[in-house]
């Protein structure tokens, strides 16, 4: 099986499979293979915070003409897995191949599912691109096709707490792989200075709490499939719910915005969080953590997010108030412009590379200590 995740997210991805019990793991290029059972499926799609999607290979086989793709899509059994009363969308890429355009390839692919059901069942399937029933992914190498189902259906991401959102929002899936990333060990406080939505404080309360990222999700496309175990997955979703923790550190959300604020307030209360997290309108620039040791991770504007004239004032006055509001603390902040990250002036103990979204960025890693860390010089004699 596949699970799939952000460029900079592989080993963390692939660690919190190990975690999982999965077998055979594999960093890949923006992913991670597994072996594992049913049960291991769906414990994934229920647990995994890094994941993107979790695939299942269904085959493989070679072509050479676009005529001879077809006609291999068409003999695959395709109700062996999905009946002819779910609908499907088919993702496709394709790289070096005689398919030069994706969507071309996904028509092919999608005539052939319905001409199979078709002549199986005097019936065909309905396609819905926005919320199918079943998820179909095409990926051609050159003459070689791989065939997946995507088990998880919407991206997994999409948590269901999410209501409101800000300007940019912060994925969860790459705020949660940013905290796992940073090391934070859910017992040191977390600060989550312009917290946006809140996304930040969120992954990390549910991290503290134990709490299976995939709790609010309403549907997963593995339901819809013709193994599809519904007592084992209810078991296991009643096996999370008991493994929820009562208590969470410190956690402390703040933003400048009263339109971020109650964004943040109500995502927080979708997700059961309210008393959890500490929800504070301040300016992090002017305020101090109540805690004297803690970790904190920032998701500052920057010029392609949101306008800021004063930009690099603004890292600068990061920098100092890192330096000066927050000893004995591990501060880490992501960036797309290092050039901005070099106006903090500290000397990162970490640097890891990340995509949000389409940009490239540097996740950095402080160690805030207080008062210089350079040794007193020897008076003369």
């Amino acid at each position: 099986m596949i699970a799939k995740t952000f460029s900079g997210l592989e080993e963390v991805m692939a660690s919190e499979l190990r975690s999982l019990g999965a077998k055979d793991v594999q960093p890949l290029k923006r992913a991670a293979s597994f072996t594992g059972d049913q049960s291991m499926l769906y414990r994934v799609n229920l647990w995994s915070r890094a994941a993107l999607s979790i695939l299942r290979p269904m085959f493989e086989f070679q072509f050479e003409t676009q005529q001879e793709f077809y006609e291999n899509m068409r003999e695959f059994k395709w109700d062996a897995f999905f009946s002819v009363d779910k609908s499907f969308a088919i993702s496709t890429v394709a790289i070096q191949s005689v398919f030069t355009n994706t969507h071309f390839l996904a028509q092919r692919s999608k005539d052939a599912i319905v001409d199979y059901f078709r002549d199986a069942t005097n019936a065909r399937p309905d396609v819905n691109i926005e919320n199918p029933d079943i998820k179909i992914n095409v990926y051609v190498f050159k003459n070689s096709c791989s065939i997946s189902l995507d088990s998880s259906g919407m991206p997994l991401f999409k948590r269901g707490y999410r209501k409101q959102a800000g300007p940019a929002p912060l994925n969860e899936v790459l705020a949660a792989g940013l905290i796992m990333l940073s090391g934070w060990d859910k017992q040191q406080a977390f600060y989550d200075p312009m917290c946006g939505s809140g996304t930040f404080s969120i992954e990390a309360a549910m991290m503290a709490l134990n709490m299976a990222p995939a709790t609010f999700r309403k549907d997963f496309s593995f339901t819809h499939w013709q193994d599809h175990d519904e007592s084992l997955w209810q078991s296991l979703r009643e096996e999370a719910a008991a493994a929820q923790l009562n208590t969470v550190p410190h956690i402390e959300a703040s933003d400048l915005s009263n339109k971020s604020m109650a964004g943040a307030r109500q995502n927080i209360m979708e997700a059961g969080l309210l008393g959890r997290i500490r929800l504070e309108k301040k300016d992090f620039f002017l305020s101090k953590p109540s805690q004297s040791r803690g970790h904190l991770i920032l998701n500052p504007p920057y010029g392609r997010r949101i306008e800021n004239e004063n930009i690099q004032e603004f890292y600068q006055k990061i920098g100092s108030t890192f330096k000066h509001n927050y000893p004995g603390f591990h501060a880490w902040i992501i960036s797309p412009d290092q050039t901005l990250t070099h106006k903090i002036g500290l000397k990162p103990i970490a640097k890891h590379s990340v995509f949000n979204g389409q940009l490239d960025c540097t996740f950095l890693g402080y160690k805030i200590y207080e008062g210089s860390k350079k040794p007193a010089k020897r008076p003369r004699l």
